[in-house]
């Protein structure tokens, strides 16, 4: 009987250090409307904590994001732009350690200008960088 719970403890605790050790999470918030002024797809924010949170974030989001990131560990970068309605941004994870993330943004075809928004909660070791289209 110990020894099942012991295996489901393990198993707990497993899953959320590896969450944890995650290089990079997207977080699903939506950031204030004044992100379009300082940030662009390829200038992101960078958010290293709960304050510089507060100045881009609605309430609840900046809840979600505490619950979410661990700025000690982590920082926070939001892309926001706008563009093309198919535009699309990416990333890759090269391997490496401490790992290094590549963003490029894909052009939609379409004439629609839309706004677009993606963050980010990278583990604070991790390299990243933006390539140029």
């Amino acid at each position: 009987m110990f020894r099942w719970i012991g295996s489901i403890v393990v198993a707990i605790v497993s899953v959320s250090v590896a969450s944890a050790q995650q290089p990079i999470v997207e977080l699903k918030v939506t950031p204030e409307k004044s992100v379009f002024k300082d940030a662009k797809w390829n200038k992101p924010i960078v958010i290293k904590s709960t304050e510089d949170a507060a100045k881009h974030f609605g309430e609840e989001a900046q809840k979600t994001i505490g619950k979410e990131v661990d700025f000690k560990k982590q920082i926070v970068l939001v892309f926001a732009w706008q563009g093309s309605g198919g535009d699309k941004l990416e990333f890759a994870i090269l391997e490496s350690f401490p790992e290094q993330i590549p963003f490029s943004l894909r052009p939609g075809v379409t004439d629609d200008i839309r706004s677009h928004s993606r963050v980010f909660a990278l583990r604070s070791n991790v390299r990243w960088s933006v390539k140029s289209p």
